[in-house]
């Protein structure tokens, strides 16, 4: 919360420029009001946490452009526009930052793909992480099942027979000219 107000201040000086003073107030204000509708949920006394809470609403809502609602429906918008605060977060990290398929939460893993015929790494590229170690279908029409096709002095992984541990199998491609 501190973050987002100081920011939220630092951004109306010509210092930083590059503040997107709109968003970082809108953080704050969402921040604070779900604190202050914390606290007034564990302390239904306190009333004066409560019409904080609903000031911040208020607030937010102003900030969005919206009507004005009761104090207690400006409140529940503090909740409302937290999950779609969190919602927008989640398309960025399609997978947990500790994720088992090692892509640190991007949902893609850097995997060679091409090898010389004795070895040496020649062409490594992005792919999709299924989430989890993949194995490769038995049944692959590109590979034949062994999860590698053969070129004149490279071998390259077949991606066409992925599958995730967990999860479905996925469908294979059948060569071209077949």
């Amino acid at each position: 919360m501190l973050d987002t107000y100081a920011w939220a201040n630092l951004g109306l000086t010509p210092l930083f420029p590059a503040v997107d003073v709109a968003s970082e107030q809108r953080q704050h204000l969402m921040t604070r009001g779900l604190l202050l509708d914390w606290a007034a949920t564990a302390a239904p006394a306190d009333n004066a946490a409560a019409a904080a809470a609903a000031t911040a609403g208020h607030a937010l809502r102003a900030l969005d452009r919206r009507a004005a609602l009761s104090d207690l429906r400006a409140r529940a918008y503090l909740l409302d526009a937290f999950r779609d605060f969190d919602d927008q977060d989640e398309d960025d990290h399609p997978h947990p930052h500790d994720c088992a398929g090692r892509c640190d939460g991007t949902g893609e893993v850097l995997t060679v793909l091409t090898w010389e015929h004795h070895g040496t790494a020649v062409h490594q590229e992005p792919i999709q992480c299924f989430g989890a170690p993949t194995a490769h279908a038995p049944d692959c029409t590109t590979c034949e099942g062994h999860g590698f096709t053969y070129t004149s002095g490279y071998r390259e992984l077949c991606l066409d027979g992925r599958i995730a541990d967990n999860g479905p199998v996925a469908t294979t491609v059948s060569p071209q000219g077949a």
